[in-house]
């Protein structure tokens, strides 16, 4: 035989051995096997995809129905993008050989400013008990649109992860981490984003007291919202409707954020779900969110921006969403959409107009005579307020928001501490002829608008004198 004959000889050898000898058994897969006792990949794999921000609420549901198992979790490394399932697993991949199974990792899910829950990043449960041996597993991956998970169970049969499957959803809705907070979704959650697709915000809380509107109208506003939420047992029990539509409109600066804070404040227990800035493009989950954890609130501020009148907007994906969204829910669901706007006049019809989506539309004026003398008093806390009287002081306002009485006294104590650098704030009329002058003089158009005041005056000389 030619030297070149038997190379290649020998070269197919190598190569029919290579196909033919046995392939080493990944060691998830060894693992996997002694714990069911047979192949894993003649067992049935159920699943279910969770929501991007069900992770917290799968893990406080393993925990609670490992109690009284046979329970052991078995980590896997994490990989960016893409982690294998319970049928890549089982089945074997490519890289299937050379996956290690290890310790645990944790990733840290945070619930709030002082409150957090560790959660299994990457791995599977062994678990053990009278429905025999149980493999469960939280798949997770990044097709780069953000986290998507689902949780996925082998058994024996299939009639048993079905049910195992429905114990673990019925623990994930009764323990829902997220119930009563206030929270925020994000629109889009793309790979790489450090934001995540749910948080939890913290709002400050409101006293009562320092809600200035006029005669009557934080009481029409409480009995619509906290009113019905105080009665909704009986109100259920006699065929009326819980889910409402509040609409606050008015100026800038006149309070709508700020009322929407202390109802949220003052009914405890109910989940707040907040829709602002880029978070008007997650609507639908929004509203998803708050009927799974109802009582609840949905707050979406400057609902113009996604329900303007079709006039003006022929095309609008979120505004048929949010409208779809609304009519979707059935009326005894207690949920009460709250929504603000400067512009109420260039809302769509639909929304503001039909009943059973806004119930109930309040306006929030700029404040009169006595409601600018509060603001004074309120936002006057805690300065030396030095006046001859009050009286020029609350014509000069006439027209402007609480915003703006609140800046105008924040630029007054500022001026007053340039001129005093120890001591007491001690601000006087000048202080705030000066701010005042700053704030409306020619040229800062924009500020006025945003803070809600008059138009301003075409000489900042001509001011009133705040001594008379």
């Amino acid at each position: 035989m030619r030297p070149e004959d038997l190379a290649g000889a020998l070269i197919g050898l190598l190569e029919w051995a290579h196909r033919n000898a046995p392939r080493p058994e990944a060691p998830v897969l060894r693992r996997l096997r002694e714990h069911v006792g047979q192949d894993p990949a003649d067992l049935p794999i159920v699943s279910r995809a969770l929501a991007a921000w069900d992770r917290p609420n799968f893990q406080v549901a393993i925990d609670a129905w490992s109690a009284g198992r046979e329970v052991e979790v078995v980590g896997l490394p994490v990989m960016e993008g893409y982690r294998a399932g319970l049928a890549e697993l089982v089945r074997g991949t490519q890289w299937g050989p050379t996956l290690e199974v290890g310790a645990v990792e944790y990733v840290t899910v945070p619930l709030g400013e002082h409150e957090s829950i560790a959660c299994v990043e990457s791995g599977f449960w062994l678990a053990r008990g009278d429905e025999g041996p149980l493999v469960v597993m939280l798949r997770s991956s990044e097709p780069g649109m953000g986290e998507s998970l689902a949780v996925e169970i082998l058994a024996a049969e299939r009639e048993v992860a079905e049910g195992v499957l429905s114990e673990l959803l019925a623990l994930m809705r009764e323990r829902n981490v997220y119930r009563g907070r206030i929270l925020e979704l994000a629109s889009r959650h793309f790979h790489g984003d450090e934001a995540a697709p749910l948080t939890v915000r913290t709002l400050p809380r409101i006293p009562r007291e320092r809600i200035v509107l006029s005669p009557g109208v934080l009481e029409r506003i409480e009995r619509q919202a906290i009113g019905m939420a105080a009665h909704a047992e009986r109100l259920r029990a006699s065929g009326r409707h819980l889910r409402r539509g509040l609409l606050l409109h008015g100026p800038p600066g006149t309070g709508k954020t700020l009322t929407a804070m202390y109802l949220a404040g003052r009914m405890e227990g109910r989940t707040v779900v907040m829709l602002t800035g880029q978070s008007l493009g997650a609507v639908g989950a929004s509203i998803d969110l708050a009927t799974a954890l109802e009582p609840a609130m949905v707050v979406l501020e400057d609902v113009d921006l996604v329900a303007m009148d079709r006039t003006f907007q022929p095309t609008n994906a979120i505004l048929f969403e949010l409208l779809n969204g609304m009519d979707g829910l059935d009326e005894d669901h207690d949920i009460l959409f709250v929504l603000t706007t400067n512009r109420a006049e260039h809302l769509e019809p639909a929304l503001a107009a039909r009943p059973g989506r806004v119930d109930q539309a309040v306006e929030l004026a700029l404040p009169d005579a006595d409601g600018r003398r509060r603001l004074l008093e309120l936002y006057g806390e805690g300065l030396d307020l030095r006046l001859s009287g009050e009286e020029p002081l609350i014509a000069a306002l006439e027209g402007s928001s609480p915003a703006f009485i609140r800046e105008l006294l924040r630029r007054a104590a500022l001026l007053a501490a340039e001129e005093h650098a120890d001591g007491p704030l001690r601000v006087r009329a000048g202080h705030l002829e000066q701010a005042l002058a700053e704030l409306r003089q020619v040229g800062s158009d924009l500020t006025s608008t945003l803070l809600g005041a008059a138009p301003p005056g075409p000489d900042p000389a001509s001011e009133p004198d705040l001594e008379d």
